[in-house]
């Protein structure tokens, strides 16, 4: 990287030390190529892993998912668990639909015209006591340091259903009140994580078009981080929109006392796009978040390969805390001949001398 790369300065000049997470997105069936996946997040300077679970996963093959939380654990790895697609409410890396939602079709939104949409209505208490259950279950009997919610589907259809009626019978409110549930529903959601385990993290991640979205999350208490996915390129916009999305983000959940998160784009990447990771890593950075996230090889890259060896790069490039922790008092090391002879200078020598008094 040349030296005078606008993303080196950002580093020389911003001391803050940044948690990286990266998304696992990967069968769980093979645990030698779980060890060498992780151990090759960890040596990017990661310190967790979003990894997903969607419905019925979990009953079909619970040792193999075990196995994940634990050999990432091993790896020096965090936790944070997706919910992928339940109620088809949430994103999820596997284009499946939810099953709660077929087995039970009342539970859909309704439009003012009667159609139904291919979504589970967060109003639905059946649903509610559900996934209030499921998540119970994860965070009780499995090793997760914390619980996401990946590109919620905000109210972008006014519900009609009976349960949305009932609740509101003023028809002319039933959009706002949508927007007002929708909150009422993650706050519940993230106090229902906590009530099981206050240590548990909570995260909510959203696509830019949402981010109108983030003052009203910014109070619920309950709600640890908030995240943004700057997909400049998915979303066919100008790379330079990621310094803007990101400092939105940052701006909004450093008021409210929040943690951020931002989220680089390292897939479905053209050769020509790869030539924009640096960019994009440059203006994610400007926003000064408090994590970075990306992708371990991720579907749809030109040059896979080569992706995951730019972006590690970048990430290396983050000052990490674990490089700097000490656990006692320095202990004197003598310089030995045979350390001395692999300086070449004598100026070097001294400096290493000199630093072995303070070691």
């Amino acid at each position: 990287m040349p030296e005078d790369s606008p993303l080196l300065s950002i580093l020389s000049l911003w001391g803050k030390t940044l948690n990286i997470t990266v998304a696992y997105y990967h069968p769980p069936f093979h645990p030698e190529t779980l060890k060498r996946d992780f151990e090759e997040i960890r040596a990017s300077g990661a310190t967790s892993i979003v990894y997903a679970i969607h419905e019925q996963e979990e009953q079909r093959w619970p040792r193999d998912f075990e196995r994940v939380l634990l050999m990432a654990r091993d790896a020096g790895l965090k936790v944070y668990l997706s919910l992928g697609r339940f109620g088809n409410l949430f994103a999820g890396p596997v284009f499946m639909p939810s099953w709660y939602t077929f087995q039970h079709p009342q539970s859909l939104v309704k439009d003012r015209h009667g159609r139904v949409h291919d979504m589970t209505c967060f109003n639905n208490e059946q649903f509610r006591s559900w996934l209030f259950k499921e998540i119970e279950y994860y965070v009780q009997n499995y090793p997760v340091h914390g619980i996401l919610l990946d590109e919620p589907r905000a109210p972008d259809v006014t519900c009609f259903c009976s349960v949305c009626r009932a609740l509101c019978p003023d028809i002319t409110d039933l959009q706002h009140f949508r927007r007002r549930s929708m909150m009422e529903f993650l706050s519940e959601l993230f106090t229902c994580v906590k009530h099981v385990n206050e240590q548990v993290q909570t995260s909510i991640v959203l696509l830019p078009h949402d981010l109108n979205l983030v003052d009203e999350l910014t109070s619920i208490p309950s709600l640890d981080t908030i995240g943004c996915h700057l997909f400049w390129q998915l979303l066919e916009t100008d790379v330079s929109m990621v310094e803007e999305w990101g400092h939105e983000v940052v701006e909004a959940t450093r008021a409210a006392g929040k943690r951020s998160q931002l989220w680089l784009q390292n897939f479905n990447l053209s050769a020509t796009d790869e030539s924009q990771l640096e960019p994009a890593f440059s203006g994610l950075l400007s926003a000064e978040p408090d994590e970075v996230a990306c992708y371990y090889y991720w579907r749809n890259n030109e040059n896979p390969e080569q992706v995951w060896q730019q972006t590690r790069g970048l990430l290396r490039r983050i000052p990490r805390r674990q490089l700097f922790w000490q656990t006692g008092a320095r202990i004197p090391v003598p310089v030995t001949q045979s350390l001395k002879a692999q300086f070449v200078k004598t100026s070097d020598v001294k400096n290493v001398e000199q630093d072995s008094e303070v070691l």
